[in-house]
């Protein structure tokens, strides 16, 4: 099952990711998974958080656009083990001709692993192939507070 993901975009300057951050510590929304990207004059922050209507609701009243296209919105988690390595997973990716598009990991831990966030080309695809081979998949659920 995707999970949503929230993409804020802002002007790439310095303070902006405090800006976006302290809106987010404010509200007490715990973020799981983050990444910034960079398009010169403009930014991408990336984040999985436990509520993702809540803070998207506070981090619009507070001024800044959150990208709303399913492309920007939707990602794969899956839970890494010891046999579900970055590697072993971007590899049943591959070769079953998915693309991943961009990917990131967690800040915090889930059951003690690191989570690998991915957009990917054919999201159920690659879900369905990797449950099937024993991967993890995570839920939004697994993303609500602990």
């Amino acid at each position: 099952m995707p999970i949503n993901q929230l993409s804020v975009l802002v002007d790439n300057k310095p303070g902006k990711m405090a800006d976006v951050m302290s809106c987010v510590d404010k509200s007490k929304i715990k973020v799981f998974a983050l990444s910034i990207a960079d398009a010169g004059d403009c930014g991408l922050i990336r984040l999985i958080v436990d509520n993702p209507a809540g803070a998207t609701r506070i981090l619009e009243t507070a001024g800044f656009s959150l990208a709303k296209s399913k492309g920007n919105t939707e990602v794969t988690a899956v839970l890494t083990t010891e046999n579900e390595t970055f590697s072993d997973v971007s590899k049943i990716i591959g070769e079953n001709g998915i693309n991943i598009e961009y990917a990131y990991t967690s800040t915090v831990p889930i059951n003690g692993k690191l989570v690998l966030v991915m957009r990917l080309s054919d999201t159920e695809k690659a879900e369905k192939i990797l449950a099937a081979k024993g991967v993890v998949i995570l839920a939004p659920d697994d993303f609500k507070a602990r």
